[in-house]
């Protein structure tokens, strides 16, 4: 009798395993189906565990972009927006990006009026102590009679919340810094933090702040030669009381 619980037991805690083992650190799901008589407004809402992060289209010092490939039951225009992301520091570096969760708010524009149906297949990473690549499929039907009035409210604060334009920044120009390349800009005010994308393999770390904020230099890694960067527009987004705006700047 004893060995029989006793291999019940052992069985149960087998299974529980296995079906920790089977859990993944994410779920993606589309939310939200507002209308505005042009467009649909959905959003990816990707949910993290505790502890578990995602990343920004411009990872960090290393990471995986997410991917959006989309599936529409008809010809359509299809926008992501994409939220002002944290800094977050990891063994391999700097990553920037999201944790717990974010809601990516997409705006679908049919070439011809009618109903859609969406569906997503998303290509992204998470990491926690290590980072994984992750896939995930999700789908929605977006027709003119809201189903999903709760999500489409979370969807229209999270487009609201998306960085609008800004001009705290000046000027930009390559300098270098201790025999080694930095992104130098002057700006009208001090923000929290700033992100700089270009179309190079450049990654421009965090910004190191001097003349009670009006300038700030960002270290360049991840490019070998420093002269592609010259004539480059830069689309830098910047946080400031919390908000975050964007602006595009060309090099000289």
């Amino acid at each position: 009798m004893w060995n029989r619980l006793l291999a019940g037991l052992l069985c149960l805690v087998l299974a529980a395993f296995a079906a920790r083992a089977d859990e993944k650190p994410y779920r993606v799901s589309l939310i939200g189906d507002g209308f505005d008589g042009t467009s649909w407004h959905t959003g990816v809402l990707v949910e993290l565990a505790p502890g578990w992060k995602t990343y920004w289209r411009m990872p960090g010092d290393s990471g995986v972009p997410p991917d959006f490939t989309w599936t529409p039951s008809q010809p359509a225009r299809i926008e992501v927006g994409y939220p002002t992301p944290a800094r977050h520091a990891d063994k391999s570096g700097e990553a920037v990006g999201y944790d717990r969760e974010v809601l990516f708010p997409v705006t679908v524009t049919p070439d011809k009026p009618g109903d859609i149906d969406l569906k997503l297949d998303l290509f992204f990473g998470v990491c926690k102590d290590i980072c994984i690549p992750a896939q995930a499929s999700a789908s929605v039907s977006l027709g003119t009679s809201a189903r999903d009035p709760l999500g489409s409210l979370r969807v229209d604060t999270a487009r609201a919340a998306l960085p609008t334009p800004g001009d705290a920044v000046t000027a930009a120009e390559v300098v270098t810094r201790d025999g080694k390349p930095a992104l130098q800009l002057t700006l009208k005010e001090r923000p929290e933090d700033i992100f700089v994308e270009s179309t190079t393999s450049a990654y421009f770390r965090a910004p190191v702040f001097s003349d009670d904020g009006r300038q700030a230099l960002l270290p360049i890694g991840s490019l070998g030669d420093a002269s592609k960067l010259k004539g480059q527009a830069l689309t830098i987004t910047y946080l400031t009381g919390g908000k975050g705006h964007e602006q595009t700047l060309m090099l000289p």
